[in-house]
């Protein structure tokens, strides 16, 4: 069953000039698997109320009492969310949904594919594992078109070290790929047994899982909600 909090942004971080990061505290939570969304809106509701109207964000962190949403503004919802949304303000999420992670599958083999902010959801799978002390279980492949668009860069390399690898497309970076991700990347660190993930925009996600049931890939899990 979804719950439903008002939460306080009590940190608001610039990306670029269409991406922010908002750090929300929680009035009240409750527990959620890595990889979880939520609905965002900016109607001060309960649980007792007609829902208003909403957008779905990822969930991108793995702490207690806080919750971090990376938004890029791309609507008119979330033009609404970048003019309205400071902090000290209120809004209100009803959580958890969707199912992108099993946490009886933690032992196993995982490869997360990101391309641009779809890296969003990884951030909660990724410290999960860390909380777990299984970073050694997971690889990321993160794409982007310029090497600035990457997010929590040095946080992420810190963590994965050589398990994450950085695909830079539209400028030539050094210790980067400057290249899209191929099938050779995938099959080079994903045997079949792997579980591979998916999350960037429609695109990106259609194009990499027809690619990964092509080459024979099964145990594919996309981050959709839209």
């Amino acid at each position: 069953m979804n719950f439903v909090t008002q939460a306080e942004v009590i940190e608001v971080i610039e990306h670029s000039k269409d991406i922010r990061e908002y750090v929300l505290r929680l009035e009240k939570e409750r527990k959620y698997n890595p990889g979880s969304f939520v609905q965002l809106t900016l109607d001060l509701v309960t649980a007792s109320d007609i829902w208003p109207d909403s957008r779905t964000f990822s969930i991108a962190s793995y702490e207690k009492g806080l919750m971090r949403f990376i938004i890029k503004n791309v609507g008119l919802y979330t033009s609404r969310i970048f003019n309205e949304l400071n902090i000290g303000d209120r809004c209100t999420i009803k959580y958890p949904f969707g199912d992108l992670f099993n946490k009886k599958i933690e032992n196993e083999r995982h490869l997360f594919i990101a391309g641009g902010v779809g890296i969003t959801p990884y951030f909660s799978l990724i410290k999960y594992f860390e909380l777990k002390g299984l970073s050694k279980n997971i690889h990321l492949f993160y794409s982007v078109r310029f090497f600035d668009d990457l997010l929590h860069y040095e946080s992420l390399k810190n963590t994965l070290g050589k398990n994450m690898e950085v695909f830079v497309t539209r400028e030539k970076i050094d210790n980067c790929y400057n290249s899209r991700i191929s099938i050779d990347d995938i099959s080079r660190v994903a045997d079949k047994e792997t579980n591979i993930y998916i999350c960037g925009s429609k695109t990106f996600n259609s194009d990499y899982k027809e690619l990964l049931i092509k080459n024979g890939y099964t145990k594919i899990y996309m981050d959709e909600w839209e």
